[in-house]
């Protein structure tokens, strides 16, 4: 599934914006239920800004407000399971993946993002 379907299929609309209007990867807005992408990332960096964003659904903007650094977590998470669902997919042996491989190819640096991984990778082939 295409992503611009994918996110359709959320009852969310996608927009993209031109780099030179804000600086930034994505947004979501609640309010008008529409994720902005800048236009300049690549087919990759797009589907992870897509799944983060995707990942604030059912974050209030009090929510936000009183709890950044869990909702960004919880959108890094839920960005983390979608891209291994697609990529376990994609694999005929599930049980040689290699998570650090999976981080770089997805430029995911933090030790949150790799307990992320390991976490979301047991948890979708158990």
């Amino acid at each position: 599934m295409q992503i611009d379907d994918f996110v359709k299929s959320c009852g969310v609309t996608l927009y993209y914006f031109d780099k030179d209007l804000w600086q930034r990867p994505g947004i979501y807005i609640e309010d008008i239920k529409t994720i902005f992408v800048n236009n300049k990332l690549s087919d990759e960096a797009i589907k992870r800004v897509v799944y983060h964003e995707l990942g604030h659904l059912s974050h209030t903007n009090e929510l936000y407000k009183n709890n950044y650094f869990k909702c960004e977590n919880e959108a890094n998470r839920h960005m983390i399971h979608k891209l291994l669902e697609e990529e376990l997919a994609l694999s005929d042996d599930q049980q040689s993946f290699n998570y650090l491989h999976f981080m770089k190819k997805h430029k995911l640096k933090t030790i949150t993002d790799e307990v992320m991984v390991i976490d979301e990778y047991y948890s979708l082939i158990s």
